[in-house]
């Protein structure tokens, strides 16, 4: 008996129950995993008790982990204190239990992490798909035959991908995993999520791993060693299964649908040759997006891009690997607005290489997009998360991190300064940076 909890993970301003969105994709995919193995598993959201206070949450959690030995805990950075102490009231409950952590913070600090933290059994690295599935396999067999874990030391130690501490207190790490053949994994498993409190209605569907831009605020290279694209038959099998769900309106497609062009014209024919209704929106690199692109986006029924424009500064751009020219990106956004595709553009302040003039040259950037009532800004401050450049090289990037409560790492709070840049001036930027997020909002 497996249970899998998502922790919560939305900010309080996204708590408005018509646009809650499915667990972390990352869960589901383990759960279809196990299922297909005929592991029992189930799904605890934590999302869906976000109204409770911490007393009442945590009677939810000691009720819920009562039947299982194996429970598995997904962690970002911003809510690794809350993950740990859901890892502290299972072993409370019982010690007996084991926690597995995953998911992208863990698979980056998961040494100290190890170290200092008592109540963590496992930690699957990066991709997970096979190596919690062979952990699971294997701690299930020790449950069933009352051995201990040094009984089979030499088996976990065959299951690359996974860290832990043996009976000698060492630290082991059984090495990387192998890169997942994305084609070989079940749909993730929707029909596992519990709709006691509220039904999902807006779907995440992934069509890729990895990511050919190097951007310095992001970890998403590390964690993915390889670029993988699904095959569209694979993406039109999900489509389909969301759909017969009878309870999604809206998917959202990520990451970055047109980094290969063959494949994003395949992608939008699905829609147009299927008659497939459902409104959908995706995350896209708009300064490649053509006008032909955009209305084949159009005629296929796409509701909304999302876009990382991050500066109009071509010197900030390039000190950070984002290389992407404001002009061209100028012309992605008039040929959205062109077809009437609602963007979601988004910035990212306080970048190494930020100073007042370069915030000032994206304000008037935005300025003078071609932008109306349907569209979006949001700003974020930028935040090294492990595994990103920003945080691996921050001697390079000569940032002097201040914050080191994980809680606030979640692009609302200012991290760390710059040689340009003090905490007081970049506040004050954030500060202005919000009220042209509110401007827009509000005409």
């Amino acid at each position: 008996m497996i249970l899998l909890i998502n922790p919560k993970t939305s900010k309080p301003t996204e708590f408005q129950s018509e646009y809650f969105r499915e667990p972390n994709l990352g869960i589901l995919y383990l759960a279809a995993q196990l299922d297909k193995y005929d592991i029992f598993v189930d799904i605890l959201d934590l999302e869906q008790y976000f109204q409770l206070p911490e007393f009442d949450l945590k009677r939810v959690i000691e009720n819920k982990i009562t039947d299982y030995n194996i429970i598995g805990i997904t962690s970002l950075t911003n809510n690794f204190k809350f993950v740990l102490d859901i890892a502290k009231t299972i072993k409370n409950y019982d010690p007996k239990k084991m926690v597995i952590l995953g998911g992208p913070h863990v698979s980056f600090l998961f040494n100290e992490i190890l170290i200092n933290e008592e109540s963590i059994d496992f930690i699957c690295i990066f991709e997970s798909e096979e190596s919690f599935l062979q952990l699971s396999q294997l701690l299930l067999m020790l449950y069933q035959t009352n051995k201990k874990l040094d009984d089979v030391e030499h088996k976990l130690n065959q299951i690359k991908g996974i860290a832990y501490k043996n009976s000698m207190d060492a630290l082991i790490f059984t090495g990387y995993p192998e890169v997942i053949n994305i084609e070989s994994l079940p749909l993730p498993a929707r029909y596992k999520l519990s709709q006691e409190n509220y039904y999902y209605k807006v779907a995440n569907i992934i069509v890729n791993r990895g990511c050919p831009n190097q951007c310095s605020f992001c970890s998403r290279q590390r964690m993915f060693k390889n670029i993988r694209i699904r095959s569209i038959k694979s993406i039109l099998s999900e489509i389909r299964d969301i759909i017969s769900l009878q309870t999604y309106n809206y998917i959202n497609f990520y990451d970055n649908i047109n980094i290969d062009r063959k494949f994003f014209k395949e992608f939008c024919k699905i829609f147009i040759e299927h008659h497939i209704k459902i409104p959908w929106g995706c995350e896209l690199r708009i300064d490649t997006l053509s006008r032909e692109d955009a209305f084949l986006m159009k005629q296929a029924g796409c509701n909304l891009v999302a876009t990382g424009i991050e500066s109009a500064s071509i010197q900030v751009l390039k000190k950070n690997f984002k290389y992407q020219n404001p002009e061209y990106v100028r012309r992605g956004v008039k040929n959205l607005k062109h077809v009437g595709i609602p963007i979601q553009a988004y910035f990212v302040l306080g970048l190494p290489g930020e100073t007042e003039h370069t915030f000032q040259e994206t304000v008037n950037f935005i300025k003078a997009l071609p932008l109306d009532k349907d569209d979006e800004i949001n700003f974020f401050a930028a935040t090294p998360y492990p595994g990103s450049r920003l945080w691996d090289q921050q001697k390079h990037f000569g940032i002097k991190i201040i914050e080191k409560d994980f809680s606030k790492y979640d692009c609302q709070h200012v991290i760390f300064e710059t040689k340009n840049l003090s905490l007081t001036k970049l506040e004050k930027f954030y500060k202005i940076a919000k009220e042209i997020e509110d401007f827009f909002k509000e005409n």
